[in-house]
């Protein structure tokens, strides 16, 4: 069964996100990559990632003309999505204990650790192949900050994990940090920065303003993606979803629950425009040189663009979608973390199919 909600319009002061030029050949380009490393096995697995929509990764690079920076985007933002995939609905979201040791291995190739054996699943040979394309074209702060946001968000994701395998709801404070930290918008907004070749110095990026456009278009982003996913998710038993937080916290009807995040996603888009005012000002007064402003102005650009095409995204990809009993339909995916149900030391006592599952 499932539940009828309706999701209201989001009102964002931002040009509506335009088709790409370069648009049509990025989706061929990653199936075929995602297949090299065995992220995609199947012709259910192409379907799974064309509905995706990952071609409109070109609305947060509008006026990027190069097709490769285009395609690494693409590619790292594939990567993202098959990773949270595993985490949300396959072996891996309900395995703290492995998950962990999992993501140390993603760290690693991300540190250039030497004497790193041979990639040992294909999420770690992807990963290795985006590394070796991303890092010999970025500075080592770069490379740091990336690191730095990339290791926080596997934090997160295990924390919402250990939720997930023990059953422990998460109350609202716990939720809105975790989803803040689980959407990849720093990651996406390093990647801005890496293939638009600007740097935001540490004087800005660390700056109240700027720090609170990070962070309003974080929760903007995911609040919004909490609402698309709400009737899916809420058939699964997903807990960390912001609106089904509120409805069991708080006790309200899934409509109540939906229009109450809507009306705090509002509040961060205010918070987001008035930072934005705020920003040049506080560049000036740092007397800092003229490629400075420069760099915040090409940052709030880039978060603008971020906030956008985020939500047209949601409007136009197909992830959401779904028949009358979504829980029947849940799909079996392979494991691309070489975590198993079986696996020594696994926690049997929950299965991913089983309790995904259930409609809560």
């Amino acid at each position: 069964m499932t539940t009828d909600i309706v999701i209201p319009r989001i009102d964002l002061p931002f040009a509506v996100s335009q088709k790409h030029p370069l648009q049509d050949r990025l989706y061929p380009a990653t199936l075929e990559w995602a297949r090299r490393f065995g992220l995609v096995t199947t012709e259910a697995a192409a379907e799974r990632l064309r509905r995706y929509r990952l071609e409109l990764c070109s609305y947060y690079a509008p006026t990027v003309d190069s097709g490769p920076a285009l395609q690494l985007l693409t590619d790292w933002i594939t990567w993202a999505v098959v990773f949270e995939d595993q985490i949300d609905e396959a072996t891996a979201g309900l395995r703290p204990n492995l998950l962990a040791p999992a993501l140390d291995e993603f760290r690693a190739i991300l540190r250039d650790d030497p004497g790193m054996p041979a990639p040992s699943n294909p999420a770690v040979a992807a990963l290795a192949d985006l590394w070796k394309r991303t890092a010999p074209d970025s500075g080592p702060q770069w490379r740091q900050r990336f690191y730095d946001h990339v290791s926080d968000q596997f934090r997160a994701e295990l924390r919402a994990s250990i939720h997930r395998a023990t059953r422990t709801p998460m109350d609202t404070a716990t939720c809105t940090e975790l989803r803040a930290k689980t959407g990849w918008v720093t990651f996406t907004h390093d990647l801005q920065h890496h293939i638009h070749r600007v740097w935001v110095p540490d004087t800005v990026y660390c700056s109240t303003p700027y720090q609170t456009l990070l962070w309003s278009a974080a929760d903007i982003l995911m609040w919004t993606n909490d609402l698309f996913s709400y009737t899916r998710e809420a058939a699964f038993g997903e807990l960390n979803n912001l609106a089904i937080v509120l409805r069991t916290e708080q006790g309200l009807t899934p409509q109540q629950a939906v229009d109450r995040v809507h009306t705090m996603i509002d509040e961060r888009v205010a918070d987001f425009v008035k930072a934005g005012r705020e920003l040049p000002d506080l560049v000036r007064s740092l007397q800092l040189p003229p490629d400075a402003l420069l760099a915040a102005e090409h940052g709030l650009t880039h978060l603008r663009t971020l906030v956008r095409g985020s939500y047209d995204w949601h409007l136009r990809c197909e992830r959401y979608h779904h028949g009358p009993d979504i829980a029947a339909n849940l799909p079996t995916l392979d494991d691309l973390f070489g975590i198993t149900q079986d696996a020594p030391g696994a926690n049997t006592e929950f299965s991913p199919a089983k309790e995904r599952g259930q409609a809560k």
